[in-house]
């Protein structure tokens, strides 16, 4: 009975790590999301100064949360969208909102991959 116990204690602390794991990705993509259409919009109305304010801003924030995420996740899938990210900051340096759009839309499909590789459905197990 002891080792049933001890079990399934192990067992919910595991459910309990999924899904705090699954909570941090989440939430996390959907701010990186949200501050990245946020810059668009800046994009859109060319104000370069306070989308790069953003961007530069958005950069520190991957950089610094890149480690907890990386350890979570697949390092190529994070090395990806800190590539991305830096590219847009680049492209709005340049003044090319054209290309600037492009990587938006790539880092946005990235962030939005990582998060639909954290819930817990059929594809995602097997």
């Amino acid at each position: 009975m002891k080792r049933i116990i001890i079990s399934l204690v192990f067992l919910a602390a595991c459910a309990i790590g999924a899904v705090i794991e699954t909570a941090y990705i989440s939430s996390s993509v959907d701010s990186y999301t949200e501050t990245i259409d946020r810059i668009d919009g800046y994009m859109l109305r060319d104000d370069f100064e306070n989308a790069l304010t953003e961007c530069t801003r958005l950069n520190d924030e991957w950089t610094d949360s890149a480690h907890g995420i990386d350890a979570l996740l697949i390092h190529d899938y994070v090395d990806d969208i800190g590539l991305g990210i830096a590219q847009m900051k680049s492209h709005i340096e340049s003044g090319n909102p054209d290309m600037y759009f492009s990587e938006s839309e790539k880092t946005k499909k990235a962030l939005a991959s990582i998060k639909d590789s954290e819930y817990p459905y059929a594809e995602n197990i097997l």
